[in-house]
């Protein structure tokens, strides 16, 4: 399958029927891009993962799906049959660019996962003053900012919000921030079990630390092992809410009930998930937990005039977990399904995409006026010349790609999948994508912002990532911008008319 020249990736679907109140033919194709929203690295005890790990996980998770998907069809369970994985383009050339990056190029049914410690053999402080997961943090940065895996994984960190303050300073606080501003990781995971705090999720040191990240802009996803952790949580958020000291938190502040409480059925899960800021994700679920979780969500949130599909997340926490995952994928597939198309987008990826939306940048970046290059390219052929001269930059070492992301709608606005027939279009711009790059020489930090625009017409604008014109979120709407930034670009805007000549300029920019 392919789009202007361009494959396309993901799990494939095929309707085994007509369905007439949807549109939708018998055989008629449609592709969904996937998000794991929990998965750990890194080794503890027993468990141990790496991104090799995980993508031989998605390939024993396919296989599994395959299988169970052919009892499926002989009961007549399926609207829609899982008939193929593909890999994404440009991730899948970005893999091929080494001999040893090739050999971990599989797995694909899951295209970007979320990633953080387990409370692992690094995670304990290596003196005093130290904050817990510290070596952990490094080491989760390492993977999911580092080429190639860095086009699959996204990180986030941990912190034990107990660790003792130091001459006055919050340690958890101070790691949170060194995680994210200098690491680059996307979001935090608290686990209140393992880390002793959940009776006190409350007080000050957990509340403190989540402030922390609603400023800092990044979600917040908790381990919830019961229901009381679930409503401890709801109170914490809703104090928050009522702290006028927390308000710039509170514009930036999304959590995620991992796991559902671990009880899909109790009506104090619904009541926390009206909630604006709070999201559920679906681990640890199977069997007959995955028709009650979405039969109450679409009856319970929709009565509340919510949106139930876009409060949900798709999440494995392997290695604790692992083939329980395809019970949420395949439950989704079935008839008894009470959703859509864009329902089950959105479960997948959609929701996750849209909550870690800002670019990948650190504090390292520096800031300056954008470039931007413009030409018109009805083949595709120009911007694939420019991402193989990428590649190559990228597995010669001279620069290393931070992270690759795919430019999302904007959020609440997910759109209703289109078959392959209809151009299988499912909310991911895989032609327009931001690439953060950083230079090994001198640290040089930027961001290449691709777009696909009306016409025919490609953009490659190259972007400082601090700053009045950087570039603050991967929606793909001109009001999701700042007219700072667009403007900024458009008096650095240059018309060219060959690959060659945007190889040049990027190539003088990049050295």
């Amino acid at each position: 399958m392919s789009i202007g020249g361009l494959e396309l990736p993901m799990l494939v679907v095929r309707a085994t029927e007509d369905q007439p109140t949807h549109g939708i033919k018998k055989g008629e194709e449609f592709r969904f891009y996937i998000v794991d929203a929990h998965h750990h690295m890194g080794r503890e005890k027993g468990h141990q993962n790496s991104p090799a790990g995980a993508y031989d996980f998605y390939a024993q998770l396919w296989f599994e799906i395959q299988k169970k998907t052919e009892l499926l069809i002989e009961d007549d369970a399926l609207l829609f049959e899982p008939v193929s994985v593909e890999a994404p383009d440009l991730p899948n050339r970005l893999f091929q660019g080494k001999d040893n990056w090739t050999r971990l190029n599989h797995g694909w049914l899951v295209d970007r996962t979320i990633v953080f410690p387990y409370t692992d053999d690094y995670s304990a402080p290596t003196s005093k003053g130290d904050p817990s997961f510290k070596v952990s943090n490094d080491k989760i940065a390492s993977w999911t900012s580092r080429a190639p895996h860095s086009s699959r994984l996204i990180g986030f960190a941990r912190v034990n919000p107990l660790d003792e303050s130091n001459k006055g300073n919050p340690i958890a606080v101070n790691e949170l921030e060194r995680a994210i501003l200098a690491l680059g990781l996307r979001g935090l995971k608290l686990h209140p079990l393992a880390q002793l705090f959940i009776d006190s999720i409350e007080k000050n040191e957990p509340r403190e630390v989540v402030k922390r990240a609603g400023e800092l802009g990044v979600p917040v996803i908790f381990d919830t092992r019961n229901i009381r952790t679930v409503v401890r949580i709801k109170r914490l958020v809703d104090s928050m809410r009522n702290d006028p000291d927390c308000g710039s938190a509170m514009r930036g502040l999304r959590v995620i009930l991992a796991h559902c409480g671990m009880a899909p059925g109790d009506s104090r899960l619904y009541e926390a998930l009206k909630d604006p800021v709070i999201f559920a994700e679906t681990s640890t679920l199977h069997d007959l937990d995955v028709p009650v979780l979405f039969n109450q969500a679409s009856e319970r949130l929709d009565a509340s005039n919510l949106e139930w599909s876009t409060k949900i997340l798709f999440g494995t926490d392997y290695s604790f977990l692992s083939v329980q995952a395809i019970d949420i994928i395949l439950y989704m597939l079935s008839r008894d399904f009470p959703g859509s198309l864009a329902d089950i987008q959105r479960v997948l990826a959609g929701n996750m995409l849209s909550l870690v939306h800002i670019p990948f940048r650190t504090s390292t970046g520096s800031s300056g006026s954008p470039i931007e290059f413009v030409c018109q390219d009805k083949s595709f052929a120009i911007q694939r010349e420019i991402e193989d001269s990428l590649i190559k930059l990228i597995s010669k070492g001279t620069w290393d790609l931070n992270s690759l992301d795919f430019m999302i709608p904007p959020i609440g606005t997910w759109p209703e999948p289109t078959s392959r027939e209809k151009g299988a279009f499912n909310g991911v711009e895989m032609d327009s994508y931001v690439l953060t790059l950083k230079s090994k020489e001198n640290t040089k930090e930027l961001h290449l912002w691709i777009r696909r625009r009306p016409d025919s017409y490609l953009s490659y604008s190259v972007l400082a990532t601090q700053g009045m014109t950087r570039l603050e979120t991967i929606e793909n709407a001109s009001q999701k911008i700042s007219q700072v930034l667009l403007r900024s670009i458009s008096d650095h805007s240059q018309m060219i008319h060959s690959s060659e000549e945007f190889k040049l300029h990027l190539l003088k920019l990049l050295t």
